[in-house]
């Protein structure tokens, strides 16, 4: 039988592992060592439950519960996100606990009963709102599109808890459940890798509920998110951190990501890379389509340049290129600068076109150089490559002066 695992007095972990997942959110986000659908019990006069998990995993999760209270009953179900990974069990809990109360944002309310087709007389709740269980006292916190219209977090006053839905998540899926069970360093590096690839569009709302957080002086001994690992030691860190995240704070660093079929334009990247290198400034290499989508997000969040390149096919970028930068166009880039980069048979202007989306974006352009190479590139090409690799780099240096 699954049991809970206690995570301070009278709170539990009910949640489940997902071992086998190696792509979230669809093909969107690949994932290297699976992902945890947390999910949370607290013992009081009245019994609570936050969140459910994915609909196929649900028999575990009440095993979890009833490891537990037996056959007591649970009065209380909070719904801080409406998103299947979150809410996929909440059919079958309501089945199990009939006269458990729904909480929900408004949002969240709204989008339950667009999903289920059926309306179980959810209490709507608003930042502030409290519900009083007993001995503890449950705060709500919207944050709304963070990264759905209705998250939102709870907080538990008296245990200095805070349940922070898919703020500050992470995919480290295992049976240590705290952050200092592992370096600081993976584990920030992990919630770098979430941040960029499911929240990184909303930096301004989050940037603001930091402050919000702030603001109302929680006082904060453990954050329980809805994926990955409970933070109890690196919580200082961590805030630091995404404060970083939320503003794209950037490093000396130059993202190079390409498409190639023929290598003319891989020949470019690295001849482009390899000035950036002699040039001091740290440079990540990427062929889109043999590289993890989730790492390039990754290293791109806090790098200061991007440079993107596509061979033509048939009057066109690469398709894969075209997806990575409709990708881009929805991330509200800030603090950056790009290029674009190719080579070409017979139509010049992909590059061009590269350019124009890399804008579109919300990119400055690094050079007013239209880097269309026709075929093959010769060793005096990629030497001209490498000292604007080179300039790009002192360029870089320079703003950081």
């Amino acid at each position: 039988m699954k049991q809970a695992i206690q995570i301070t007095e009278n709170m539990y972990w009910v949640g489940v592992h997902d071992f086998n997942c190696r792509h979230f959110h669809g093909n969107m986000f690949p994932i290297e060592d699976g992902t945890t659908y947390n999910a949370y019990l607290i013992i009081d006069k009245e019994i609570t439950v936050i969140d459910t998990v994915e609909a196929e995993f649900m028999d575990i999760m009440l095993e979890r519960i009833r490891s537990v209270i037996g056959k007591r009953k649970v009065d209380n179900i909070i719904i801080q996100h409406a998103e299947p990974d979150h809410s996929g069990g909440f059919l079958r809990f309501m089945q199990e606990y009939p006269n458990a109360v729904p909480y929900a944002s408004n949002a969240g309310a709204q989008i339950m009963l667009k999903q289920y087709f059926k309306d179980y007389a959810y209490h709507k709740v608003k930042t502030l709102d409290e519900i009083n269980t007993g001995s503890y006292t449950l705060t709500f916190i919207e944050m709304p599109l963070i990264h759905w219209p209705d998250n939102m977090m709870t907080y538990v006053k008296e245990a200095h808890v805070l349940f922070s839905n898919d703020a500050f998540g992470q995919h480290i899926a295992g049976y240590e459940l705290y952050d200092d069970k592992y370096t600081l360093n993976k584990c920030l590096e992990k919630a770098k890798e979430y941040y960029a690839n499911i929240v990184m569009p909303y930096g301004d709302r989050v940037k603001k509920k930091l402050q919000d957080i702030t603001e109302l002086n929680l006082e904060i001994d453990m954050i329980a998110p809805s994926h990955g690992i409970i933070w109890r030691t690196y919580i200082n860190e961590l805030l630091e951190a995404y404060m970083d995240y939320a503003t794209m704070k950037p490093e000396n660093k130059v993202v190079i990501v390409y498409e190639s079929i023929w290598r003319h334009t891989q020949d470019m990247a690295e001849a482009l890379a390899e000035g950036i290198g002699q040039g001091g400034v740290a440079v990540r290499v990427y062929k889109e389509s043999e590289t993890s989508s989730a790492l390039i997000m990754s290293e791109l969040l806090n790098a200061k340049a991007l440079l993107v390149g596509s061979g033509c096919y048939n009057n066109e970028i690469a398709s894969n290129i075209s997806g990575f930068l409709t990708k881009l166009s929805t991330c509200h880039i800030k603090n950056k600068k790009a290029l674009g980069f190719g080579s070409y048979g017979w139509f010049r202007n992909t590059t061009a076109q590269i350019n124009e989306r890399l804008q579109a974006c919300g990119f400055e352009l690094l050079s007013d150089q239209l880097l269309a190479q026709n075929y093959t590139p010769s060793q005096d090409d990629l030497s001209a490559l490498e000292a604007l690799g080179q300039e790009i780099a002192n360029s870089i240096k320079n703003e950081a002066e």
